[in-house]
């Protein structure tokens, strides 16, 4: 109980702070919220609670604007990768998360994209506001499982992102988180310290699949092929954080 109270005291108050932080950034610098709010957030987040985030394939970041792909287990995936990610980024979220204080204030105030994700016709017409964006910059973040997996496994993918990359000819890259389950899963109410591991793969150019359905449908299988590749190795072992 002392471990659970701790964790959410440091959410709270790291999320205060660096929100309000957040806040007057995404007023001023819209552009740079990622590296110098949302970054030091979570990388101060995840030391507080002892969580460790190792890398591979950080290299393998495109310089131009892309999709990623990565897994959902849990709320410290969002974490891990914030905390790594030397780009400026911006997500595809739930409606009900631009409603969060702080977190959801700073992300609408800085331009992430919010759809229902029920087919309406607002979710349509934010998927073509992201296609004629992404071009420009920044990279877009999709969890194509759209919600967080209860034991590990993937669930079935949703294509609005792959549909996204395909339209706007920009490259998908598979991120694959793993740990984050072990950290605090969907039904957990405290952090466990531990060791998370992202595996970054090099972009997928999707001008060399085939166009239309068939190209979306190859381009998922690629994407959940990478992702179960690595998920199906053995569990990243837990380290003390550095």
């Amino acid at each position: 109980m002392l471990r659970i109270a701790y964790s959410w005291f440091i959410f709270i108050l790291l999320t205060t702070l660096f929100g309000i932080y957040g806040l007057v950034l995404a007023v001023i610098a819209p552009n740079v919220v990622s590296r110098y709010a949302v970054r030091p957030w979570a990388k101060t987040l995840l030391f507080s609670v002892g969580v460790k985030v190792d890398v591979r394939g950080i290299e393998n970041i495109p310089e131009e604007p892309c999709v990623f792909m990565y897994n959902h287990q849990s709320i410290f995936d969002v974490f891990s990768y914030m905390s790594i990610l030397p780009i400026e980024w911006r997500a595809i979220m739930k409606k009900k998360v631009g409603k969060m204080p702080f977190i959801g204030w700073v992300a609408v105030i800085s331009g992430h994209h919010f759809v229902s994700r029920d087919g309406s016709a607002s979710d349509a017409s934010e998927v073509r506001k992201i296609v004629r964006k992404i071009k420009d910059g920044p990279s877009v973040m999709v969890a194509p499982e759209g919600t967080r997996s209860p034991d590990g496994k993937l669930l079935p993918f949703q294509e609005g992102g792959f549909l996204i990359a395909m339209m706007a000819k920009v490259p998908v890259v598979t991120m694959v988180i793993q740990g984050g389950l072990e950290r605090r899963s969907k039904t957990s109410r405290g952090i466990v310290p531990g060791t998370m591991r992202i595996t970054i793969f090099p972009p997928i150019d999707v001008n060399e699949l085939p166009k239309g359905k068939e190209g979306r449908e190859e381009l998922i299988k690629i994407v959940k092929s990478q992702m179960e590749g690595v998920l199906n190795q053995k569990k990243v072992r837990d380290e003390p954080p550095a």
